[in-house]
């Protein structure tokens, strides 16, 4: 499964299906109901009544609070980046690549490819439901024929497969639930299944000399969040072309794992054994009332006496 694309997304959607579902049913136990844990805005106002009357914060409640908090918050920062730079892909002058080896591998499978003027070395791939293949004018100068129409066939699975949509789903699962760290290895992992995967189209069509060529036009250039880019894990994919026998990397690293299994047992233990925490000296008590029992001549009586702390 660790080198099968497919199944890793599905682990990954999974994964933050069951953190939401461990947010959720806190917030459910912990309330009380499902209508007071109905929103977050509910919630924050159960903890700032209890810290306003008692001077005690609820520390069951307030770990799924924080944990709802930053999700939503990483949430939107990487909605916020896909949309500037799918902003930015838009807007670049696009001019359809029609002559050479490349326009005519693009012709026969009825795809078409795209050169923008840019002197950064990439090729890309972006659109959700229509992906369209992008070179720029930096890395086309500085590959050979062969080597263009190999990093075209690798784009040309990402098109097919739609790979720009699932990447971004696989992205939001990771980066939402980014207190669960082991969610970024199994997206680091898929990122670099999907490569390779494009990267059998491309030798089975072009040849694994000419790839590991381009890959190493591109091999120092930033990932994108906006589009599937062509370098993604390139040092890796050219060990592989060079051997394939070479092994993946482990899946988990042990800190992330160690911290994600910390994570979910500090939820657990949040609506398991529920307490409150004194955030100030003095904790204001609601008053008490305790039986006294007063000893006089004319027998032994109970009165009532009020007490504070």
């Amino acid at each position: 499964m660790t080198e099968r694309a497919k199944p890793l997304l599905w682990v990954l959607v999974g994964g933050a299906l069951i953190a939401a579902t461990l947010l959720a049913v806190s917030f459910v136990l912990l309330t009380g109901s499902l209508a007071h844990a109905g929103t977050l805005l509910s919630s924050v106002s159960m903890c700032v009544v209890s810290l306003a009357k008692t001077r005690t914060l609820p520390l069951g409640l307030f770990l799924p609070i924080v944990l709802a908090f930053g999700s939503a918050v990483s949430l939107v920062r990487t909605l916020r980046r896909y949309r500037e730079e799918r902003r930015l892909f838009t807007s670049l002058p696009l001019e359809p690549v029609s002559e050479g080896d490349l326009a005519e591998v693009a012709r026969a499978e009825s795809l078409d490819v795209y050169r923008t003027a840019a002197s950064r070395p990439a090729a890309f791939c972006f659109g959700l439901l229509r992906p369209r293949i992008v070179f720029t004018s930096g890395l086309l100068d500085r590959l050979s024929n062969d080597e263009q129409v190999a990093a075209f066939w690798h784009e040309a699975q990402h098109a097919r497969m739609r790979e720009p949509l699932r990447c971004l789903l696989a992205r939001l699962a990771s980066a939402t639930f980014f207190w669960l760290p082991v969610l970024r290895d199994i997206f680091d992992r898929y990122t670099l299944v999907r490569e390779l995967d494009a990267d059998r189209l491309a030798t089975s069509k072009a040849s694994a000399r000419a790839l590991a060529g381009a890959l190493h036009g591109v091999a120092a250039t930033s990932p994108l969040v906006g589009a599937v880019g062509f370098a993604d894990f390139a040092a890796a994919r050219v060990d592989r072309l060079l051997d394939p026998a070479v092994p993946l990397p482990s899946l988990f690293k042990r800190t992330r794992l160690a911290l994600s299994l910390c994570a979910v047992a500090l939820l657990g233990l949040a609506f398991t054994y529920p307490t409150n925490v004194a955030v100030s000296k003095y904790v204001r008590m609601q008053p008490m009332t305790m039986k006294v029992h007063v000893l006089t001549p004319t027998g032994i009586h109970t009165e009532l006496v009020a007490c504070s702390m």
